[in-house]
């Protein structure tokens, strides 16, 4: 018998809609990516899960999830770029979309170093998703989630056509300069990765409702942070776990469809609504008034205009962040046929761009956009209105010489360049599952694959394999 389905399943098509409106997409990188955690994610939570919960007798559930992901497509290259370009022009004589001297590669003179540089940024996480839930009284539940990984990020830098290399040593081009030690922050230098534990997401649980046709919780949510923050270290750098507490509420609901002697077909819900609180990371920000990329330009004290390092190092401090809110709406279609599971669903994420305050920031007194063009003439002061496109040649986009030197100061920060934009998703999965039972417990045994399409540059498409080992008693 085919039973009657919520007026709540034809708000998905609504609230998604909604959403997608919010999103603006901007072309101001950033140098600063925040991943989606494998923990909050109701996709690797409820496969094959959800339904075990709410359809089965059990006191305690204990499920092990090894798991593999990485990013694929073309669409996040753009993502760290100016104005979310493909590639950028180097040219050392001002006509490009950067100017090499700002990354202390000089040619030969008499001549102009010139590249085209581009990036295809991967991330890969592998390890384990680790699910425990167990019955309490009074119609409760807990739940807890959380993951042991390694992810591993690479920004695969690519600089072709390289015309004219730099006569300073280990500054040959741009490819060196980004990986020089000299810069503290913002570098690329090949993969980097990193083990840890992502957050724990604790859910305590209400069963509101439960009869032949609807199952029914609502539940809250707290967020334990097991992570250290971003370091800035790297332009790409990989990041699990975060160190900032969260606070939530959501719902979880199951329609039974149709129900026979061996099978049974079900749709299942969950909207889940979180909040980040503020914690101190380091971040690296781009100046107003100069745009973007230019805290990859040159940074001189007054007090020595000719000796000029990495602008980046100055321009990243220990910052106030706040995620603020993240959504998620998930739905799936479950099917079991004796003891095989088959699933197939879909979840629609939403992240807020993140919020910024730079009350513990402080840049040192007197410090300024080196000159080079004063440099050049041995008459250096500063250059406050310089452009990392913009060189000593002589043209139209020559930069320009202060009378007098003139100072940054924590007013000309753009916040924005070191905050993770909004983020939107779309996301699908199927699978497929066997249980069988030996003395008093129930094993299911489970694969599952997923593509996750992100609609911007600022979410990565991503495809995701993993398995269930699911004790249950």
């Amino acid at each position: 018998m085919i039973k009657k389905v919520s007026p709540c399943f034809f708000a998905v098509v609504l609230l998604v809609s909604i959403f997608n409106a919010l999103e603006a997409t901007s072309c101001y990188p950033r140098s600063i990516f925040v991943p989606r955690q494998l923990s909050y994610n109701p996709i690797f939570e409820n496969a094959l899960m959800l339904d075990t919960k709410i359809n089965e007798t059990w006191d305690w559930i204990f499920s092990v999830k090894p798991i593999y992901t990485q990013s694929v497509g073309s669409k996040f290259k753009k993502y760290f770029t100016i104005n979310h370009a493909c590639s950028l022009n180097v040219q050392e004589n001002g006509s490009g979309d950067i100017d090499s001297l700002w990354f202390n590669v000089i040619s030969p003179t008499g001549t102009f170093y010139s590249s085209q540089l581009s990036f295809n940024p991967k991330r890969q996480t592998y390890g384990a998703l680790l699910y425990f839930t167990a019955q309490l009284p009074c119609d409760f539940q807990i739940a807890i989630t959380t993951a042991v990984v390694t992810a591993r990020n690479s920004m695969h830098i690519c600089e072709s056509g390289i015309e004219n290399p730099g006569v300073c040593p280990c500054y040959a081009t741009i490819t060196q300069s980004f990986a020089n030690g000299s810069r503290l922050f913002g570098r690329i230098n090949g993969a980097k990765k990193k083990t840890g534990v992502d957050d724990v997401q604790v859910k305590l649980i209400y069963e509101a409702c439960k009869n032949d046709c609807l199952y029914w919780d609502v539940y809250g949510l707290v967020g334990i942070p097991t992570g250290e923050g971003s370091k800035a270290r790297n332009l790409f750098e990989p990041l699990v776990g975060s160190n900032h507490a969260q606070l939530g509420l959501g719902t979880d609901a199951q329609w039974n469809i149709m129900e026979c002697d061996c099978w049974s077909w079900t749709l299942l819900g969950e909207a889940k609504y979180r909040y980040g609180f503020r914690a101190t990371e380091d971040r690296s920000f781009d100046l107003k008034n100069n745009g973007q990329w230019s805290r990859y330009m040159l940074f001189v004290a007054a007090s020595d205009p000719y000796n000029f390092y990495p602008a980046i190092n100055n321009l990243t401090f220990p910052t106030k962040v706040t995620p603020r809110s993240s959504f998620d709406l998930y739905v799936a279609t479950h099917a079991d046929y004796n003891s095989w599971n088959f699933e197939l669903g879909y979840d629609f994420w939403f992240r807020s761009a993140e919020k910024i305050a730079l009350c513990c920031a402080q840049l040192p007194n007197g410090v300024g956009i080196a000159d080079l063009k004063g440099i050049a003439v041995q008459a250096p002061v500063s250059a406050s209105s310089a452009n990392i496109s913009q060189g000593i040649a002589a043209g139209t986009n020559q930069m320009i010489s202060d009378a007098t030197f003139v100072p940054v100061t924590l007013s000309d920060i753009n916040c924005r360049s070191g905050a993770a934009p909004r983020s939107i998703s779309n996301s699908v999965y199927d699978s497929i599952g066997y249980k069988c039972n030996y003395d008093c417990y129930e094993l299911q045994i489970g694969l599952n694959g997923s593509y996750e399409a992100g609609s911007s540059v600022n979410t990565p498409d991503n495809t995701t394999v993993w398995l269930n080992f699911d004790l249950q008693y």
